[in-house]
């Protein structure tokens, strides 16, 4: 699962609608996204994720307004990996990044891993030496960051990369082997891991790969010696 967030206004909606052909409302005002939009998105290695368009943060959002929001900011904290849209070519760029830490701060989500991505660069000139001086600036502060538009689609592709392998980052190494009658194990490991290697044996069905973490106990009855030797 993953949360798309940002300031208000930084495109998190055109992002999405960009990523996973889908018809969020994107306006340029406060709280244009009011209710979580979920869309199933398919990543570079073919798995699938799920990524949640959020509310956009402002700065100095009060209290009451955080609470009111809650429901429609649990998927940050249900996420396994938030991407934080920032509109680069805004002037207050750093004051936004700074509310956007805070509030995820507030809702005890400050160290999940996060992917940023610097939005709008359509908007920069970069043979404008001030607009070169504030890229520069930006991946300094960032280093690993991805620049993107997600009004044309620039950046899109590296940006799905970083987020794939973050994901991956997120997940176990597995080992198992799974009897032919569980083949409904199978299929979630293809839908929600990452498969390296499946070959079919007198016994069932061995796998090596990679799974989120809360979902590794439901293959804990099958690992093989390799997999209990490894956790020993």
């Amino acid at each position: 699962m993953v949360a798309v967030v940002g300031y208000t206004n930084a495109g998190k909606s055109t992002l999405l609608n960009a990523i996973a052909n889908a018809d969020v409302v994107a306006e340029d005002q406060l709280f244009a996204t009011l209710d979580p939009t979920t869309r199933r998105v398919k990543m570079p290695s073919d798995r699938l994720a799920l990524f949640s368009d959020t509310v956009g943060f402002i700065q100095k959002l009060p209290t009451m307004l955080v609470a009111a929001f809650r429901s429609t900011l649990e998927e940050v904290n249900e996420a396994d990996l938030l991407v934080h849209v920032v509109d680069i070519s805004h002037a207050n760029m750093e004051e936004q990044i700074a509310a956007v830490e805070e509030i995820l701060d507030d809702l005890g989500a400050s160290t999940k891993p996060v992917v940023v991505a610097l939005n709008k660069i359509d908007r920069l000139d970069r043979t404008d030496p001030e607009d070169a001086h504030l890229l520069e600036q930006a991946l300094s502060d960032n280093p690993n960051a991805v620049l993107i538009s997600a009004a044309n689609g620039t950046g899109l592709d590296r940006l799905m990369a970083a987020v794939d392998e973050a994901l991956r980052e997120q997940m176990m190494s597995i080992d198992a082997l799974i009897p032919y009658k569980r083949g409904d194990l199978v299929a979630m490991l293809h839908e929600n891991g990452l498969v390296e290697a499946e070959t079919h044996t007198e016994h069932g069905t061995h796998v090596v790969g990679r799974l989120p973490l809360e979902l590794v106990g439901r293959l804990a009855p099958y690992w093989t010696a390799n997999q209990q030797s490894e956790e020993t």
